[in-house]
């Protein structure tokens, strides 16, 4: 592997990583979401036995975004590194 090949496998190797970690962080979720449902009772809606249950915006990235992006990253990965080899001729 030439200097160019060893930067473009770090990178993506970089990237996945980082990916993976943010997804994580974010609570390592399967599939992505992009609305949570967050209870809003209150002690009297809890006394009486009331459910006040809302959907809220927020995304929450999923297994199945990070896996793609990690997919693509090194199928990218794999064609810088084929187009960075050295093509020397045998002189003979």
């Amino acid at each position: 592997m030439n200097k160019n090949q060893k930067y473009v496998l770090a990178i993506g190797i970089i990237l996945i990583l980082g990916a993976f970690i943010y997804w994580f962080t974010q609570g390592a979720e399967i599939l992505t979401k992009n609305q949570v449902l967050v209870d809003k009772s209150t002690d009297i809606d809890k006394m009486l036995g009331v459910k006040n249950e809302q959907y809220v915006d927020k995304f929450i990235l999923g297994l199945d975004y990070t896996a793609g992006f990690s997919v693509i990253m090194a199928f990218i990965s794999g064609i810088f590194i084929y187009l960075f080899r050295n093509k020397q001729k045998e002189i003979k």
